[in-house]
């Protein structure tokens, strides 16, 4: 559900970023567009990427023991964040590469969930496989 949610906030990123060109080259940049732009969506769209990545990836490492998940939301998160430092000309390529690491990784440690075993399962559970 994590893996799902995260890989919708990053989409919701990809739109983000996409919208205001097309916005400009319709002429309708005006209070729409300026919301947009604003430093704050920003910041609102990245806390809960951040926060999913945190709560997902390293409980479901644990479980598949596979590392690059991590590392790509780890190569997303930074990319995400350098966005604040570097030009606005760089903003938007950056942004779009660290939306796609992120789907990237969720998408990837849902597979790896889905194919691993149930590792913390009740008794009563396990005797039902052992059977």
């Amino acid at each position: 559900m994590k893996d799902k949610m995260a890989v919708l906030i990053s989409g919701l990123c990809l739109v983000h970023c996409f919208l205001p060109p097309v916005i400009i080259s319709v002429g309708m940049m005006s209070f729409a567009g300026n919301i947009l732009e604003s430093e704050w969506v920003h910041i609102a769209l990245l806390c809960p990427v951040v926060v999913l990545a945190v709560l997902s990836l390293p409980s479901a490492y644990r479980r598949h023991r596979t590392r690059w998940p991590m590392v790509l939301a780890v190569l997303g998160i930074t990319g995400f964040c350098s966005a604040f430092l570097l030009p606005e000309s760089m903003e938007l390529w950056i942004t779009v590469m660290a939306a796609g690491l992120m789907i990237l990784a969720h998408v990837w440690n849902r597979v790896l969930l889905q194919r691993s075993p149930i590792i913390m399962a009740s008794p009563q559970v396990l005797a039902r496989v052992v059977k």
